[in-house]
């Protein structure tokens, strides 16, 4: 069953909220804690952008926002937040942050108040050999014989304030979700309090951003209608199948190139073998994913319609985990 404290997924929840004007608050909030961590000041949401990489087949692009935001100093920066269960998401935020600068460009808007663009990939694997789950990256550019930093220094027309044209270029942050430990903090800092909430999908007992209760409140399944749950569900269904493709295909290649090898020169052998590997590799994908929303304490009809899983193979797992049917 459902917790009544259990939140939807939180990329879902920044597509959730920013349809209501009224509920950009918490969007914002996560937003300006990420940038925070690199010494930008708080932003607000001035805009929604539709930009043609938007209109993609959303398996391809999977982004879940594009959005013009504006610090107290009046800075104005697009922010690119997106998806990835996929190991391909580096070349993917380079693919995109270019698309979107162009997309941007082309329209008959004064984005010249723009310094860059920031994207933000929240991503559902492990990354990297590092403790912390947050990476952030920004194009830099150096003399090469004495390693100084180059600088442009441009004056803007309407505000007649000098910056450095080299900040234009995109920074990127890599969230790796399931990556965040808060056993190895001593304290939560407010980041670490929406790290919290994107991989346990719950608000931390002892929170101190003032954001963390609106969370709590707008963001809980139980208070969603009918409709709102169903759409959902349908959009987790998609999110697990993507997870189940790349697991299956991982699988189903270990699977050929071990029957191959067992049935070199028989043709029939090799075409069962591979079969049946094929056939375990998928099943062993819907099982990972059953299991983890098993722990999520979800509902055995969710999981079921989720994974993939027959009714008698949901069974059949949830008895080798010696768990009661309900």
């Amino acid at each position: 069953m459902i917790s009544d404290k259990q939140l939807i997924s939180f990329d879902y929840a920044i597509k959730y909220l920013l349809k209501d004007k009224g509920d950009y608050e918490i969007v914002e909030g996560f937003i300006s804690a990420l940038l925070k961590t690199k010494g930008y000041s708080a932003v607000k949401i001035i805009a929604l952008l539709e930009s043609e990489s938007n209109k993609e087949d959303p398996k391809d692009k999977r982004s879940i926002a594009d959005l013009i935001v504006e610090d107290e100093n009046h800075h104005k920066y697009i922010i690119e937040i997106e998806r990835n269960v996929k190991n391909s998401f580096i070349h993917k935020a380079c693919f995109n942050t270019a698309r979107l600068i162009v997309d941007n460009l082309a329209q008959r808007e004064d984005y010249t108040q723009i310094v860059k663009v920031f994207h933000i990939s929240l991503l559902y694997f492990p990354i990297g050999d590092g403790v912390g789950s947050v990476y952030h990256g920004k194009t830099i550019i150096h003399d090469i014989e004495s390693n100084e930093r180059l600088q442009v220094h441009i004056t803007d027309p309407k505000t007649h304030e000098e910056f450095d044209a080299t900040d234009i270029l995109p920074e990127y942050f890599f969230i790796s979700v399931p990556q965040f430990n808060e056993r190895l903090v001593k304290e939560l800092t407010e980041m670490d309090e929406w790290l919290y909430v994107m991989k346990h999908e719950k608000v931390p007992e002892n929170y101190h951003s003032p954001y963390m209760q609106q969370v709590s409140d707008k963001l809980r399944i139980l208070r969603m209608t009918e409709k709102e749950r169903s759409a959902y569900t349908f959009y987790m269904k998609k999110v697990y199948n993507d997870r189940d493709e790349l697991e299956a295909a991982i699988m189903k290649g270990e699977a050929k190139g071990l029957a191959k090898g067992k049935a070199e020169g028989r043709a029939e052998g090799l075409a069962e073998g591979e079969a049946k590997g094929l056939a375990k590799g998928e099943l062993q994908a819907k099982q990972a994913i059953a299991l983890n929303m098993i722990n999520r304490n979800m509902d055995d009809a969710s999981i079921i319609e989720l994974s993939g899983l027959t009714s008698t193979e949901f069974k059949a797992l949830k008895q080798s985990i010696n768990i009661a049917i309900e």
